[in-house]
């Protein structure tokens, strides 16, 4: 499976690397909030105020930062009933297949958040506590989703030129995208 992301260098990479990176600094600053929370309110009696707002904001930035990676790697969570009955030449036609269906709703996925962050940020919306702005958050998910319909959109011709994800595995005994060894 190719997990280095697009190229070797260049803004491509960091189009995966970047958020990546992103994603880890969130759940490090999730584990140390949560920390420093858990230590304040058991033996200081002093919780971390607004520790929940941060609990959610860094957990959403981590999730909706991977979205283009894993959608590059195809490292979905899937569940891989057909790949031992489907004939193998056909993988790529029906990762394209795939890949477009999953592109198309992603897409629209994007435009319906994109909205939201635009009237979130129109009405100033933030969140209770900290006052952090939601538009600003919303805007960022949006972008991540777009990220990962453009990498859908790349698998399709990945796999129309047979580079895909599926198709660098070396043959073998295999469930699913994971070989058995």
């Amino acid at each position: 499976m190719n997990s280095t992301g697009p190229g070797k260098g260049g803004w491509s990479r960091w189009l995966i690397q970047g958020p990546d990176t992103l994603a880890a600094a969130m759940l490090l600053a999730l584990t140390v909030i949560t920390c420093v929370d858990v230590f304040g309110r058991e033996v200081l009696r002093a919780p971390v105020k607004g520790a929940d707002e941060l609990t959610v904001v860094f957990m959403a930035i981590s999730v909706y930062a991977v979205f283009g990676s894993i959608t590059w790697r195809e490292s979905h969570v899937c569940v891989d009933l057909i790949d031992m009955v489907w004939p193998k030449p056909l993988t790529g036609a029906r990762q394209v297949v795939l890949n477009l269906v999953a592109a198309a709703f992603m897409a629209a996925v994007t435009w319906r958040v994109w909205i939201v962050a635009g009237r979130l940020t129109g009405d100033g919306e933030v969140t209770e506590y900290l006052r952090i702005p939601k538009g600003p958050l919303a805007y960022f998910f949006a972008v991540m989703c777009a990220i990962a319909v453009l990498c859908l959109l790349a698998n399709c011709v990945r796999y129309a030129i047979s580079r895909g994800p599926l198709q660098q595995i070396a043959g073998g005994p295999e469930i699913g995208k994971h070989r058995i060894d």
